[in-house]
């Protein structure tokens, strides 16, 4: 008796973790089945394509093994392309996220009409990549172009300055395109993070004599921590994506082309299918490697031991 007693219990809990699992499973089903459809198996071909040799004029398809991969140790234009890149990533990263963090502190202190000042500043956003390339086109024309009328207008000597003369400048001026259109993401992130602190935590550090400066970089900033590697984490994947602002405002101009110029030209003009796979399979690793980075961090700072 005293067996059955024991033992009945515990296989009702054995059932009830069962059917918990299984409903769980259920649940999560759909999310998979699309994840796998969607992401899963065209990464997986593509990689399996990037290990043969895939063009369109030549018939049939060999197995290459990693050649398209070696092609890339001897190709001179991807070292610049891949130079390229990672200027864009280290500058609209930081740009994002300090300029990202300023402009989500400001607004947090809006109290009346912070909804239309919110709904403002997503608008770079919520167009499309090439729309805010195009009006940005216009900014930078040396003649009419806006940009060059004020800094005229205050003295400066930029009268017909060409943005796209010189390396620096024009990496610079597509960067500032693909942070305005980004950098929204980061102020929403940061925004509801800074808007979930507790009131008494400033309440408690103003009663200690803390000044406004005090209270963000000691209240404030360890608060939002995970917030912002999650935003850095978005900022560095869209850096690494970044082909609409190079495209639109610079071309195919080896100074300022990125990776993913570089992939479009080699797939669909050089024609070389399985040798743009690989180039997108190892931009994709690079930038999922350094994104795991912020998202280790996410969770150390979020983990209950």
């Amino acid at each position: 008796m005293t067996v059955f007693a024991t033992n009945g219990p515990a296989r009702k809990r054995g059932v009830g973790l069962n059917a918990d699992a299984t409903l769980g499973l259920l649940l999560v089903s759909p999310i998979i089945i699309t994840m796998a459809a969607l992401v899963f198996y065209p990464m997986g071909r593509t990689v399996w394509d990037s290990l043969h040799r895939v063009n369109p004029m030549q018939a049939g398809a060999p197995f290459v093994g990693l050649e398209n991969y070696s092609r890339m140790l001897s190709d001179g234009q991807l070292g610049a392309t891949w130079t390229n890149t990672l200027m864009y990533v280290l500058l609209a990263v930081v740009a994002e996220t300090v300029f990202g963090i300023l402009a989500a502190t400001l607004i947090n202190q809006i109290k009346v009409g912070r909804q239309w000042v919110l709904a403002a500043v997503i608008l770079p956003w919520a167009l499309p990549g090439v729309v805010n390339s195009v009006i940005w086109l216009w900014i930078y024309q040396p003649g009419a172009g806006l940009l060059n009328g004020i800094l005229v207008a205050i003295g400066l000597p930029f009268e017909n300055h060409v943005w796209f003369n010189d390396r620096t400048s024009a990496i610079i001026a597509v960067t500032v395109v693909h942070v305005w259109r980004m950098m929204p993401l980061t102020i929403v992130i940061v925004l509801a993070a800074m808007q979930s602190i507790p009131a008494h935590l400033y309440e408690a550090a103003r009663i200690d004599g803390a000044t406004r400066v005090q209270m963000f970089g000691l209240v404030t900033l360890p608060l939002i921590r995970s917030a912002i590697a999650v935003a850095m984490t978005n900022a560095t994947v869209n850096a690494f994506n970044l082909f609409d602002e190079a495209w639109v405002l610079a071309g195919a101009s080896l100074e300022t082309r990125p990776v993913l110029v570089q992939i479009y030209l080699e797939t669909f003009q050089n024609l070389r299918f399985s040798y743009g796979m690989a180039l997108s399979v190892v931009i994709t690793l690079v930038s999922l490697l350094i994104s795991l980075v912020y998202v280790l961090r996410v969770y150390r700072n979020t983990r209950f031991d």
